[in-house]
């Protein structure tokens, strides 16, 4: 493995990096944190010994973390080319690890949105309600601006294919998908609670998931208040094609 230095203060990666190696610290100590409104939101503080940056190898996807160096520090590097040769003949033991990431991933980000102090985005503040696209599959349909939400509550669902029951209710953004299970065909609605905005899974087989954690009947909740800023959401399992952005303005 290579050896590489960093002086106190300097970043090992950025947030939004490409997860191109994770790393052993074999001296000193780093800072971890993740991007707020209003500054950086610290989430761990790892020492000698310990791992850290293989979740987004593992996940294949970019970083979202940034990760700092408290001391002066020495990382042994393990790139994504090693995990890929060390893991690739064992399949089982590949994807208990995804599993485990996401795990660790949901559970850093309710340490995040915890330690948020910013609240829930009250209506009456509210500027501008935009769905975007997340994927090219949701784009090709609403376009890469999206979708204005000029009204609550907003319903997100599957248009009826065949062998679907009856439709109960109508959502306001029907969209397509060639595979029933990316999306129901009334999925998940924004609404109005207690003078803010809120997400909620409509009582859906797999649930929808809001900035990785997941919202259904069988989970804790299936409701989520929302803040100001960018949310990302996606219908259904973790390979769905049904994601969205969701933008919310203040005034």
């Amino acid at each position: 493995m290579k050896e590489t230095p960093f002086r106190q203060g300097e970043t090992v990666y950025h947030e939004g990096d490409v997860s191109d190696c994770a790393y052993i610290i074999a001296s000193g100590s780093v800072e971890v944190s993740r991007a707020a409104s209003d500054g950086a939101v610290p989430l761990a503080h790892l020492h000698a010994g310990q791992i850290f940056g293989e979740v987004g190898v593992i996940r294949d996807k970019p970083r979202s973390t940034t990760t700092r160096a408290a001391t002066d520090l020495t990382l042994l590097e393990i790139t994504k080319t090693d995990f890929d040769t060390a893991f690739g003949q064992n399949p089982l033991a590949l994807t208990l690890l995804r599993m485990l990431c996401e795990r660790l991933s949901h559970a850093t980000q309710r340490i995040y949105e915890t330690a948020l102090d910013s609240g829930v985005a009250a209506i009456a503040d509210i500027a501008e309600i935009r769905l975007r696209p997340g994927s090219p599959e949701v784009e090709k349909q609403i376009g890469r601006d999206g979708v204005l939400v000029e009204g609550l509550p907003f319903s997100i669902g599957r248009r009826a294919l065949a062998g679907d029951p009856p439709a109960q209710h109508d959502a306001e953004l029907l969209l397509r998908f060639s595979r029933p299970y990316e999306m129901a065909p009334r999925h998940f609605v924004l609404e109005e609670k207690d003078g803010g905005l809120v997400i909620r899974d409509l009582n859906t087989v797999l649930g929808t998931l809001v900035n990785g954690i997941r919202l259904a009947s069988f989970e804790q909740t299936d409701s989520k208040p929302l803040r100001m800023g960018v949310t990302e959401i996606q219908a259904g399992g973790l390979d769905s094609t049904a994601r969205f952005t969701l933008v919310v303005t203040g005034r």
